[in-house]
C-alpha cells in the first residue's frame, strides 16, 4: 500500500465530491481528509504510473500562499518516500 500525502495550501479546502468520486471509480483504495491534509490509500501501483487529480475550494482570502508539501510512501515502511512541492497559480483563483 502507497500513501500520498497532500497538505492542504493554505486558505483552501478539499473538495469532498471530487474525493469521493476518485474512490467511487476505484481510482484510490481509500481517503482520508484531516488536520489540513488529504491521504490517499493505493494499492497494487509498484512498478506503475499512477496519476489522479481532486478538486479544491478556496474557503479563505490568503495572500503570498506559500508551496504545500506533497509526499508519497510505503504504508508499512515510512522511511521510503518521495517529497515534492506544489503551489496554485494566483491567475486560477477565483475573486
Amino acid at each position: 500500500i502507497v500513501v500520498t500525502d497532500v497538505k492542504m495550501l493554505s486558505g483552501f479546502t478539499p473538495a469532498m465530491s471530487s474525493i469521493e468520486e476518485l474512490e467511487n471509480k476505484g481510482q484510490v483504495m481509500k481517503t482520508e481528509v484531516k488536520n489540513g491534509h488529504v491521504l490517499f490509500y493505493l494499492e497494487n501501483v509498484f512498478g506503475t504510473t499512477h496519476s489522479f487529480t481532486f478538486s479544491v475550494e478556496q474557503s479563505n482570502l490568503v495572500f503570498n500562499i506559500q508551496p504545500a508539501p506533497v509526499m508519497v510512501y510505503d504504508y508499512y515502511e515510512k522511511e521510503e518516500y518521495a517529497l515534492a512541492f506544489y503551489n496554485i497559480d494566483s491567475s486560477s483563483v477565483s475573486k
